[in-house]
Parts: C-alpha cells; sequence; structure tokens
C-alpha cells in the first residue's frame, strides 16, 4: 500500500501526488496501478484457520457411550423395582415413582449412592408417602419437622414425595458429615439410635447394588448391543 501524501519525509506533498505509475512500480514492485488495485481487497482480514474438532479418545463414540449408559442405568432401576414390588407386594408403577426420585436426587449429590436412600425410604415407610408416626415424622423418610424447620418452605409438604427425599437427603448428608463419611455411624443418628437400623439399612442398600448390577451385566452381554454396526438393524 502506498503512504498517504506527505508521509515521506523530505519529499513535498505535491511531488509525491502527482508521481507516475511507473516511477512507483520501480520503487515498489507490488505496486498495482489504480485500475488493478481492488478496494475490498484492502478490508480483506486473513482467514483464521478452523478450529480443530475434537477427536475423541481411541476412536469411542462419545454420544454412543451415553446411549449406553443410559440404558444400563434404566436396566438397573427396573431390576430393583421389580426386586421391590415382588418383596413388598406393591404395584410396580408404585415403587417405580420412588425409585425415579431416589436416582434422580443421588445425581444431585457427590458421594451419595441411590440404593441408600431407597433402602432408608423401604425401612422407614415402606414406600408411603402419606404416613406418619406418633412422633411426627412424616413421609417417605420420616421427617420431623420441626426438628429442621430450616430445611423446608413454608408452603412445602412432607407428603409431598419430592419434597420429602429432598430434605430426608439433606439431612442423611449433615449427619453423615459429622460422622466423616461413617454410615456405621450416621444412620443410627438418622433413625433416634434404633436397635439394628445402620445394619438393616447397609445390608438391604447392599441388596438393591447387586440387584442392580445383575441387571447391568444382563445388558453387557446382549449380543449387538454394543457393536455399533448393529445400530438401527433392529426391526
Amino acid at each position: 500500500m502506498l503512504a498517504s501524501p506527505g508521509a515521506w519525509a523530505g519529499e513535498p506533498a505535491g511531488d509525491v501526488a502527482v508521481a507516475a505509475p511507473e516511477q512507483i512500480t520501480a520503487l515498489d514492485p507490488v505496486y498495482q496501478r489504480p485500475e488493478q488495485a481492488h478496494p475490498a481487497d484492502a478490508q480483506m482480514k486473513p482467514a483464521l484457520p478452523e478450529p480443530a474438532k475434537p477427536v475423541p479418545a481411541l476412536g469411542i463414540d462419545l454420544e454412543q457411550v451415553q446411549d449406553l449408559a443410559s440404558i444400563v442405568d434404566e436396566a438397573r432401576k427396573q431390576a430393583q423395582v421389580e426386586y421391590l414390588a415382588e418383596k413388598l407386594r406393591q404395584s410396580p408403577q408404585t415403587v417405580q415413582r420412588y425409585v425415579e426420585l431416589a436416582w434422580k436426587e443421588a445425581s444431585r449429590r457427590i458421594g451419595l449412592d441411590p440404593e441408600l436412600l431407597i433402602a432408608i425410604i423401604q425401612k422407614e415407610s415402606v414406600f408411603r408417602p402419606k404416613v406418619q408416626s406418633i412422633y411426627g415424622a412424616q413421609g417417605l423418610m420420616q421427617v420431623v419437622r420441626r426438628w429442621h424447620r430450616e430445611k423446608l418452605h413454608a408452603s412445602e409438604s412432607l407428603f409431598d414425595p419430592v419434597v420429602n427425599i429432598r430434605v430426608g437427603t439433606d439431612i442423611l448428608e449433615e449427619y453423615l458429615e459429622s460422622a466423616d463419611g461413617d454410615l456405621s455411624e450416621a444412620l443410627p443418628k438418622y433413625s433416634g439410635n434404633a436397635r439394628g437400623y445402620a445394619k438393616t439399612v447397609i445390608d438391604e442398600s447392599r441388596k438393591l447394588a447387586q440387584v442392580a448390577d445383575t441387571a447391568a451385566a444382563q445388558v453387557a452381554m446382549t449380543p449387538g448391543l454394543f457393536d455399533p454396526s448393529s445400530a438401527g438393524q433392529a426391526g
């Protein structure tokens, strides 16, 4: 590009203005005559290289992995629902709702298994959301409102399964924190020091995990499920 008139030190502005194109070409071989110049080119910015697309490690299809994880989780939950419905002689539809809520609440917490919440619900209320004890404990996880008012909004009801599981899990986490994560110490506190409570809940949570793991293993052995080439061929 040419410098603006007067920009060359020691040159009168007029002399530069009337310089012949041939003279300028001799000074600057890359100079273009006015009829050859492309004004739009001066405004164009160098094209930036396109960002490289992330390549999944070892060629793993992350979307497929997420889909398979969802399939396995659904199999785990369904197996737990069937196990509990048969054990407690309740309808699978009723049990499924509360199992789903326990899984959803556990997913919001760090290091908390849904099986533990399900085992507590089973022990405390046998999946009856409207039950109330003579001490005022209410709902699925038998929360006593007067002892935990700060964990509830005034308009919330402990007979609402979503609210009850949320608050019950808050209480459990609080007791676990004070016990440095020791379930055998936190669970008795949750139950009001009921004899054998911790062992019952821990044993049941392990049973639920075993039921889920068995279902997950069966899904993993399903022919073609983990073969990408089989996608869309079903039916």
